[in-house]
């Protein structure tokens, strides 16, 4: 059964977010992040292009970034293989808005406003697994026509104030597939891509998920 509501636990872990953004956290390493760069949002940026060529080639006039962090490069200039790129406002050149429950910037959402494109970048590994379906109904609810996703499918680098790895959910792309699946199946128009990134040895693979879409399209 689809959870209609978030659980406990859903809102214990935003309240360590928000301390993780303010404070800065820990690392797997011994090493630490400060505030300032704690979920900045540069998770995004290998997959501009990309987003950028669905916006055109799907007609897109406007996006939501879910689960957005600080979302510093919406506004900054960022490098990618050495060439420099506008913000992401600039790049997309659509209308945008933010939302990420954990900042206190960007942590109102409105519910009734629907977008052509929801992108959600690096999120949902960090969603409690009893939550998955309810952030992914939510996220499919606010989407008119495509979802852009990215599931890390590893142990994270980061530490959560409570010790714990930051990726509380890791689960391979099967499992990723059947849970997208059961809940845009009655949703026939709507394109969905989740990259999960895998490790195989010893290196970060790309295992799409791709539904009514391919993401050879757009690379």
């Amino acid at each position: 059964m689809q959870n209609t509501k978030p659980s406990k636990k859903f809102f214990e872990n935003i309240n360590m977010y928000k301390q993780m953004h303010t404070e800065g956290y820990d690392k797997i390493d011994g090493g630490y992040i400060d505030r300032d760069k704690s979920f900045n949002g540069m998770s995004t940026i290998p997959y501009a292009p990309i987003i950028k060529k669905i916006i055109d080639k799907n007609e897109i006039n406007n996006l939501l970034d879910y689960g957005c962090g600080k979302a510093e490069f919406y506004n900054n200039k960022y490098n990618i293989d050495n060439i420099e790129y506008p913000s992401f406002r600039n790049f997309w050149n659509i209308d945008i808005d933010l939302y990420d429950p954990s900042y206190s910037k960007f942590s109102k959402l409105d519910q009734n406003k629907t977008y052509d494109l929801v992108i959600s970048i690096d999120v949902l590994e960090h969603i409690p697994i009893e939550d998955i379906d309810y952030v992914l109904k939510q996220i499919c609810n606010l989407s008119k026509k495509y979802i852009f996703l990215n599931v890390g499918c590893y142990s994270a680098a980061a530490l959560l104030p409570n010790g714990k790895n930051a990726h509380i959910t890791i689960q391979k792309p099967e499992w990723w597939y059947e849970k997208i699946l059961g809940i845009i199946n009655n949703r026939e128009n709507l394109k969905l891509i989740c990259n999960c990134t895998i490790v195989k040895d010893g290196k970060l693979k790309v295992f799409p998920l791709e539904f009514n879409d391919k993401i050879k399209n757009y690379i």
